[in-house]
């Protein structure tokens, strides 16, 4: 169960309550105005025992799929945000956008680089994350995409994400597991250029 600011306000006023009733307070205060809120609930199933690792160049753009959006919950969830969790300094998130499978023709992007607008303009349209709600117990038609680049070179863990999401009229978050090493190299003179749409979507 989730608090909105006027739960959270009708409880402090049940505390002054039963500031008179010492007994009492600590067990009606823990039933009923817990803040689960507070902490992460978990609505995607967390993703464990994998990781991914590729070399790099400094200032590439660096595309990450976000994995386990299958929503395990028995209400429709809508992305709010997400965000990259003690990320180092030199990692610059550009965007962070959903992309529909359909359209695609296929379902994640795991680990890539370029940008992905410019590269496939026909499968890759970019939406706003919450443009489309997870249906309950059910995977989405959508897939999400955090692109970044990386401003000095060296090894880099970007281990997890905070998603914060809507659902039942409610605000509420998690983790989920990304594990990506990225090693970080100078690219070859004059810099990284962007591919033609046939050497990553192959299409004409």
């Amino acid at each position: 169960m989730f608090f909105t600011r006027t739960d959270r306000s009708r409880c402090a006023v049940q505390a002054g309550r039963l500031a008179a009733l010492p007994g009492l307070t600590g067990l009606l205060l823990a039933s009923a105005c817990g803040s689960p809120a507070a902490g992460p609930h978990d609505v995607f199933a967390i993703l464990n025992g994998f990781s991914d690792s590729a070399p790099m160049h400094v200032d590439e753009i660096i595309d990450a799929g976000l994995p386990g959006l299958d929503n395990t919950s028995a209400a429709p969830v809508r992305l709010r945000s997400v965000q990259l969790v003690d990320a180092p300094p030199a990692v610059r998130v550009l965007n962070v956008r959903a992309y529909n499978i359909q359209r695609a023709g296929f379902g994640d992007v795991q680990l890539m680089a370029g940008d992905l607008q410019a590269e496939c303009p026909r499968a890759l349209v970019p939406e706003p994350i919450d443009s489309f709600a997870s249906p309950p117990r059910q995977a989405p038609q959508w897939f999400v995409v955090i692109a970044f680049r990386i401003t000095q070179p060296g090894t880099f863990h970007i281990n997890r994400v905070r998603i914060n999401y809507r659902s039942q009229g409610h605000n509420g978050w998690q983790y989920q597991n990304l594990n990506l090493t990225l090693h970080v190299r100078n690219p070859p003179k004059p810099g990284p250029r962007p591919l033609p749409a046939t050497a990553v979507c192959e299409l004409p």
